[in-house]
């Protein structure tokens, strides 16, 4: 296939057009690295000319940026309009189980639409628009849990936990995540099934790991020594505060550390998918690939 992976400089893009290409797929990388532009339209519609599918994935997940509504919104229109115009036949969105952030309990396709951050509220507009489009293009949503992997964001959390930095609450929720390689292998399961087309899927790793048990599998993979501190959430976003809400030390990620991430995975494994990388298993290999042991 011609295939257009936007967001294709990214971690998770990296990744999936290596996988591509090494799958005799003929990969075109569209991303702001290469100076593309989800909100030029005339870019969108030249980068979909000769594509069969379209992976959409790029997205700002700054929530201080400006361009987070413009750009994971009317970008993703963008790239919508241009595909179904070039009568792509297939568009696959990369979403976020972030759109029903403030549903309790486990969470799958059918839960309420409650997103709760700016990020989560502009993806939520997206896929709502993706399924708009499904008459003019074929459309499959995958929602994401949190991606486990090297990357900046986990980067920061070890050196976190490294020096210290106490469990928020009890830690006894369920944390599910997911590791980038299952990830991708979710995104190309779905590009070889009809039995996707129109559908949304949950995507998660299969075990159910508590938050205290990812945090202790981080200071294992480290050496730093079994005790675990813990402080209260409250005192934890005073803490924040009082440190000027900085880097990744915000109410926000408090707030986010503090959710449970409980996953139904039901639907996509009853077509043949499963996450293959476990919590431990995969903070084994993030903590070896940031050189944190």
């Amino acid at each position: 296939m011609n295939i257009l992976v936007t967001g294709s400089n990214g971690f998770v893009g990296k990744k999936l057009v290596q996988v591509l290409k090494k799958k005799g797929h003929s990969v075109k990388g569209f991303d702001k690295v290469l100076g593309n532009d989800l909100l030029d339209k005339t870019q969108c519609m030249q980068a979909c000319k000769s594509i069969n599918t379209v992976f959409h994935l790029a997205a700002i997940l700054d929530e201080n940026s400006p361009l987070l509504e413009k750009v994971n919104v009317e970008g993703t229109e963008n790239i919508l309009d241009a595909a179904a115009k070039a009568r792509c036949s297939r568009f696959i969105f990369l979403s976020t189980v972030g759109v029903n952030a403030g549903v309790k309990g486990i969470i799958n396709e059918k839960s309420l639409l409650k997103p709760i951050t700016p990020y989560e509220k502009s993806k939520t507009k997206a896929e709502k628009l993706v399924l708009e489009f499904q008459e003019m293009v074929p459309v499959t949503i995958i929602r994401s849990a949190l991606v486990l992997g090297p990357n900046r964001y986990w980067k920061q959390i070890v050196k976190l936990v490294g020096k210290g930095f106490p469990i928020i609450g009890g830690g006894k929720q369920v944390w599910q995540t997911i590791y980038i390689d299952d990830l991708v292998s979710a995104l190309v399961f779905v590009l070889g099934k009809k039995e996707c087309l129109g559908e949304t899927f949950v995507v998660a790793e299969q075990e159910k790991p508590t938050l205290k048990e990812l945090y202790f599998e981080i200071r294992k993979q480290i050496g730093a020594g079994e005790k675990i501190k813990a402080m209260p959430k409250c005192i934890a976003k005073i803490a924040a505060i009082l440190k000027g809400n900085k880097g990744i030390l915000t109410t926000q990620h408090i707030d986010r550390l503090a959710r449970e991430r409980n996953y139904n995975t039901g639907k996509i494994n009853a077509l043949g998918w499963k996450a293959k990388v476990g919590m431990r298993e995969a903070m084994k290999k993030t903590v070896k690939s940031l050189g944190e042991g």
